[in-house]
């Protein structure tokens, strides 16, 4: 007996509308190495939509993020992240990421494709995503609210951030892999 195709259920998401970022609650935020450790940093200016479509698979995201906006809590090593050795912040402002597909992933999680570009480099990314509910929200302004969480991991190579520097305990000092994480409160605007 053939199995049924996965499909994205209704009930798995918010109600159909456009819903933007409750930006007091979101985070757009990463994680990656320098020498052995971890740093973790965010983007603290971004916006953007979730549209939830009648059909699940046709909802789509847009985010544009100010570049100048990263900050990992050392000032010397956000305004490196800003120079042309990284974002290069001057020639290229946004950061941004464009849906182009939801996959489901089993119940209420599904996974985001869609293109990010940095530097005027757009590839793709496969964003794994988990819808965590919706309700009322806090306010009249805002009467509904919902929550999603997405990550993923990247080269930051294919983007064109390939500056590094060799340590004399072998390595390098940047890692090439960065984590994305996602976590988003959104309020339905129409």
């Amino acid at each position: 007996m053939a199995q049924a195709a996965e499909v994205l259920e209704r009930a798995q998401f918010p109600p159909v509308g456009t819903w933007t970022f409750d930006k007091n609650h979101t985070t757009v935020g990463f994680v990656a190495r320098h020498m052995l450790s971890r740093v973790r940093g965010r983007f603290n200016v971004f916006d953007g939509t979730v549209v939830i479509a009648e059909r699940p698979e046709d909802s789509h995201v847009e985010v544009e993020i100010d570049a100048a906006s990263i900050e990992t809590k050392t000032d010397m090593r956000d305004n490196h992240l800003r120079s042309a050795d990284f974002f290069d912040v001057e020639n290229h402002p946004k950061l941004t990421f464009r849906s182009r597909e939801i996959r489901p992933a089993g119940g209420n999680r599904f996974r985001l494709v869609g293109d990010l570009t940095i530097r005027d480099i757009t590839r793709e990314v496969v964003l794994d995503a988990e819808f965590l509910g919706w309700g009322p929200g806090p306010s009249s302004e805002a009467p509904t609210m919902s929550a999603f969480t997405a990550s993923a991991e990247i080269d930051r190579e294919a983007w064109g951030l390939t500056w590094n520097v060799a340590v004399e305990t072998g390595g390098l000092l940047v890692g090439r892999k960065v984590r994305i994480e996602i976590d988003t409160e959104l309020h339905l605007s129409e």
